[in-house]
Order: structure tokens, then sequence, then C-alpha cells
């Protein structure tokens, strides 16, 4: 009887040993498998038998074998892996627009510099031809360098979506495959009565390869299923079934996609509660870098556009005519407004850019619900206006909406992209180079027969629009001259047709209406026998000048005002007369020409603060700034992902050395209990031979 108990121990003893040996060969197998927790068994005394007061022991039976595991650790696995694929993923297509717009030979600030250069080589020498086709050049060059950035940007767009929707695919099969794990763990745990450790770890092998995609919460059920979450509380995976996402273009624009949930009975537009992993990071890349960095550019190219034909039509080219559009009208880069596409009104809304200096990057969306018009701008979720109709006009913003035809109709809406299209569209409008409005159109001039020392001189041109430059024959409708009837007043006259008009007289009430023999209506008055002529061209007459300041003579103080400014300085004297005409030397003069050169550093974009060099420095800047931030980021999250996996594979990793002392001690374990069952043997042997 004792050796029955003494084999039964053994033979108790010898399981266990296999049993261990059994879980150290595993682990041994595993050691490189990805994942793959170490596992450990855990021996207990089998209960005793009582044999009168005492209580006999028969061996040993294995309790069960468990993973060494820290939920906590491998959660934290998960996590920093979401957020270091996402700067990764984020960072690698942000350096591809950072190389491309700081670019010293692709980028457009070299291109823009050779613009202005060649500009400035026709001011130096305006009745240059080569100068001229130069310039034109160069402002070809311009245009395409806008276009060619423009089309960059749409071919990053297009990696981008083409990569979100890989990714929805990974997503959606780790998805499925989570619930299919589910199920299989729950199957082995009823069958077995043990947690299935291998599956475990495969499921945990999934769960890190999802977050890696996308960032997810987990939650575990009392079955041994684990729940999977994403944006903002969506169920991906419930137990052992699992939903999936798609990405498809938004209602308005089929190039920007949206990130949609499929659940069981509806979907939901999640992209804005999107954070983490690969399509977390495309998500932020697109929102913060790529929109904005081709709103900005749209922008910049606007701002060129606008600002240099606004002083183009201010100059006057070779053939004596007014300067037209140098770029493409800035009506023609007007702000791009996209219906959505499940809008039940039949409206239809444009924009206009009605003042550049407040124009901004951003993004604007127009809804209508109850009768009012609601416009967010989208980069801070800023609500700008609520009104009852159209048009409206939002100069803080640059823009004005105008409903076209049509009507709303309830919870219709609208996106608004100010400058999108702006580097797409840009283009050269002159193709003549003697086009190309260098002079001024207005010159001034003095009478060589003055005897002061009083000087004109020519100032800007503000307005073309205006009756003086309604031209005709190379003439300014009227030209204008400035006589000084002392040293303290001067008058303003038409002097259409002469080139030095006759002083000013009163004019009695009696005074009749006769004709001077070059045309013009005279007054005719009689004193003393005398015939005297009144000059009618006058337009203003004792206007005070200020000899130690000087003056502006436009506008005059009754109120001419010709679209262009003059000033005078000096110390004139009684009957200076002095000439303001239009320009009839479109050849050498460079007054226009140097002010469109200016334009290169002046400040018309970012509210009158910012040149379109300053703007493109900016946008270079933050580019540069953020990946700069990005890598640092990623750098930071990647050692901490190698130390938290680190950590993992000190709790949970196999150590080698371990399993080879372990090896070691099971086996030693094994023929222990092997020679106990031989002994066992030995004593049945010699119990049997007595019985012979």
């Amino acid at each position: 009887m004792a050796g029955g108990d003494m084999l039964g121990i053994s033979v108790s003893g010898v399981a266990a040993a296999q049993r261990a040996l059994a879980t150290t060969g595993h682990n041994i197998a595993n050691a490189n498998t990805e994942g793959y927790s170490r596992q450990r068994i855990t021996m207990e005394a089998r209960p005793p038998s009582t044999s009168g007061s005492a209580a006999i022991g028969n061996g040993v039976v294995v309790n069960d074998v468990h993973r060494i595991y820290d939920d906590f650790i491998t959660g934290q696995v998960r996590s920093v892996s979401s957020l270091s694929t996402s700067m990764e993923m984020n960072h690698d297509y942000t350096v591809q627009v950072n190389n491309m717009l700081a670019d010293t030979k692709a980028g457009l600030a070299p291109t823009m510099q050779e613009f202005f250069g060649a500009v400035n080589g026709v001011s130096n020498n305006p009745s240059s031809t080569s100068s001229r086709q130069v310039m034109l050049g160069a402002a070809r060059s311009l245009v395409d360098r806008f276009q060619y950035l423009d089309e960059r940007f749409e071919v990053i767009r297009s990696a981008a979506n083409k990569n979100m929707k890989t990714l929805t695919v990974e997503i959606n099969q780790l998805a499925s495959s989570i619930a299919a794990i589910n199920h299989r763990i729950v199957t082995a745990s009823e069958i077995g009565g043990v947690p299935p450790n291998d599956l475990l770890d495969q499921r945990d092998k999934l769960l890190k390869d999802l977050s890696e995609r996308v960032g997810i919460r987990v939650t575990y059920q009392d079955t041994g299923t684990m729940n999977v979450y994403i944006g903002n509380g969506q169920l991906l995976v419930v137990g052992q079934r699992s939903s999936t996402i798609a990405v498809e273009g938004t209602p308005a624009d089929p190039r920007q996609l949206d990130v949609i949930f499929q659940g069981p009975d509806s979907k939901s537009l999640i992209t804005r509660s999107i954070s983490g992993g690969k399509l977390g990071g495309l998500l932020d890349f697109q929102k913060t870098v790529l929109d904005r960095s081709q709103n900005e550019l749209g922008l910049i190219a606007i701002g060129v556009s606008k600002a240099f034909n606004d002083q183009h039509k201010l100059g006057m080219d070779i053939h004596s005519q007014l300067g037209k559009s140098f770029f493409t009208d800035t009506e023609k880069l007007s702000p791009q407004v996209l219906p959505n596409k499940d809008n039940d009104g039949d409206a239809v809304i444009s924009a206009t850019i009605t003042n550049i200096d407040n124009l901004t990057a951003s993004e604007y969306q127009l809804s209508f619900f109850e009768g009012q018009y609601r416009l967010i701008r989208r980069d801070d979720d800023k609500v700008i206006a609520e009104f009852s109709s159209l048009p409206a006009k939002f100069e803080g913003e640059g823009f004005s909406l105008q409903l076209d035809k049509g009507a709303m109709a309830n919870l219709d809406t609208f996106i608004i992209r100010p400058t999108r299209l702006g580097a797409k569209r840009i283009d050269v409008k002159i193709d003549d180079i003697n086009k190309i409005a260098a002079a001024s159109p207005v010159r001034v001039e003095a009478s060589i027969d003055n005897l002061g020392s009083g000087k004109i001189k020519m100032g800007e041109v503000l307005d073309t629009s205006t009756p003086s430059f309604a031209i005709k024959h190379g003439s300014m409708s009227p030209p204008f001259a400035i006589r000084f009837l002392d040293k303290d007043h001067f008058e303003l006259l038409d002097n259409t047709g002469m080139p030095v008009p006759i002083s000013r007289l009163a004019l009695p009430e009696e005074s009749k209406l006769l004709t001077h023999k070059d045309g013009r209506e005279l007054f005719k008055q009689d004193i003393d026998d005398e015939e005297q002529q009144v000059d009618v061209s006058v337009i203003e007459t004792s206007i005070f000048y200020d000899r130690e300041n000087g003056i502006n003579i436009f506008p005059t103080p009754g109120g001419e005002e010709p679209g262009f400014r003059v000033s005078f300085v000096g110390e004139p004297v009684k009957g200076d007369t002095f000439r303001v005409e239009y320009n009839d030397d479109g050849t050498t003069d460079n007054k226009n020409i140097i002010a469109l050169s200016m334009l290169q550093e002046k400040p018309v974009l970012a509210k009158g603060t910012s040149s379109f060099s300053d703007v493109y420095a900016d946008l270079i800047t933050r580019i540069g700034t953020k990946t700069h931030e990005l890598e640092i980021n990623k750098k930071a999250q990647t050692l901490l992902l190698n130390q938290v996996v680190a950590k993992r594979e000190s709790v949970s990793g196999v150590n080698m050395d371990e399993e080879a002392a372990n090896l070691v001690r099971y086996q030693k374990l094994f023929q222990a209990n092997a020679q106990i069952i031989a002994v066992s043997q030995k004593m049945l042997d010699v119990l049997m031979a007595a019985f012979r």
C-alpha cells in the first residue's frame, strides 16, 4: 500500500515536471514571437489522505499555466504606439510640403525675387525692349511656379487620400480579426475552463496593430471578450461582432475625405474626433498643414494679382494707353463656393473678394436654419455673422456673399474657400511688351517764363476711373493749369486748348457770352470802351498757398478730385504757371514701374501688415517649425515607446538565461521523480517476491 502511494506521488511529480518542461520549451520556442508573454506553471500539493490522526501527502498537481502579464503596461504600449505612428505619419507628409516650399530652386521665393528683379530692370531702362521681354518672361515663370506648387499640393493630397483608404481597409480587417479571436477565446475558455494564453497574446498583438492605425480605447467584458472604441466612443468591436469605417468625399468636395463610422443601423461622421494612429496623423496633416498651406499659397497669388493689377491700371503703356490687367483679374480668382450635395434647396451662392488686406487662409461654412444664415470660420469655429438675407458683406474677412439664383432650404450648407483656387487660376494677361504700363499717365511741367523758385512735383496716381482720365487722343479731360495770383494764392484752370491761360477778371452781371477765335466760350464786357475777355476755364480760384510747408494741390478746398496727387513747394511769384496734363512719353517715363517694383515689400496682406514675401516667409517658417516640432516629438515618442516596450519585455518577455535555468531545474525534477518510480518498483518487486 505504501509502495502504491509512493508510486502515485512520483507519477504526479513526473507529470508536473513534464508540464513545466513543456511550458519552458514553449517559452523558448516563442522567444522571438512579437507580443508573446512568457508563461509559468503554478504547482500545488494534492489534497492529503487522512490515516488515523495523520495527513499523508499525495503528491503534486499543476494548478494552471498563466501569462506573466501587466495590463497597464500593455495599455501603455498601445497608447504610445498610437501617438508615435501618428506623429511619424504627420511628419513624413509635412516634410514633403516643407521641402517643396523651402526649396531654393523649386520654391516660390526665388521665382518671385526673379520677377521683381525683372520689374526693377524695366524701371532702370523703361525703353529697353529686352528688359520688358525679360519682365514678361519672369511673370510667366512666376505664374507657372504658382500653378506647379498648387499641383504638387494636389499630388500630396491624392497620396494622403489613397493612404487613408488603405488604412480603413486594414482597420476593418483588424477589427474583424479581433471580433473573431474574441469568439475563439470565449469558446476555448468554456471548453478548457482556463484562459487561453496564446489567444490572449494574439488579441493583444492585434490591438497593438490596430492602435498603430487609429487611436482606440478598450474595455473588458465578464465573458473575457474585449470591446474596442474609436472616435467619440463609437464601438468598432463589441464582443464577437465588429463594425466598419470608411472614407468618402465630403458632401461639398469629393477631394476632401471624411471618415464615416458604419454601425449596424446607421452611419456617423467621426472625422473631427479621430486622433492617434496613422489615420489620425493623416487627418491632422491635412487640416493643419496641407489645407492651410494651399490656401495661403492661393492668398499670395490673389494678393500679387490684385495689387499688381491695381497699380498697373494706374500706369500708361508705350502707346499712351492706360494700363490693363497684368495678371488674371481678381474676379476670376473669386472664392470657391461649394454646395452640400445633400442640400434640398436650389440656391446658387457666389462670393466676391472685397478687401485682400483682410483675407485669411481659413475656410468658412454657411448654413441656413429657420430663416437665418450663419457664417462660421472653420479654423477656430468662430461665428462670424448671423443674418437674415443675402447679399451680405463681411469686411473683416475680406469677402461678400451673393445669392445668384434659387432659394435656400432649411439646413442647407455651403463651404466657402476664399483663396484655395488663387494659385491654380492665376495667369499672365499681358502678351505684348509694349502694353507694360511703366509710365505715369500724368505729368507736370513748369512754364519756362516762370520767375519764382516754386517747384511742382507729380505724386501718386490713385484712380484712373475719374472723369479726368476720360482719355481722348492722348489728352486728359481736362488738363489743368495752375497760375499764381500772388505769392500766397493760386487758381486752378481748365487748360484745354490753351498752353498758357489768360488771367481771370471779375464778371459783372451784364457780361455776355462771346466765342474766342480758338473756339472757347468767353464772356465779354465793356469797361471804359475797352473790351476785355475773361477766361471761363477757371475751375477754382484764390486757393491759399502755404509757402513754409508747401501744399498738396488735390483735392482742392472746393472738392476737385482728379484721382491723382500733385504737390508744390518753393517761392512762386505772381504769374508763375504750371501745367498738369496727360503724359505722352510712355517710353522713357518710369514712375509707374517704380511703384510696381515697390509692391514686393509693400504690406498689402494680413490687414496691411505683411507683403507677399512676408506671407510666404511666414508660411515657410510655420511649416518648418511644424516639421521640426513633429521631428522632436516623433523622436521623443520613439524613445518613450522603446522604454515601455522594454518595460513590457522585462515583465512579459522571454529571458533565455532564466528559461535555461528552469530547463535544468525541471529536468532534475523529472529525473528525481523518475528515480522515485524506480525505487517504488523495486519495493513492489520485493513485496511480490515474498508471496512466491
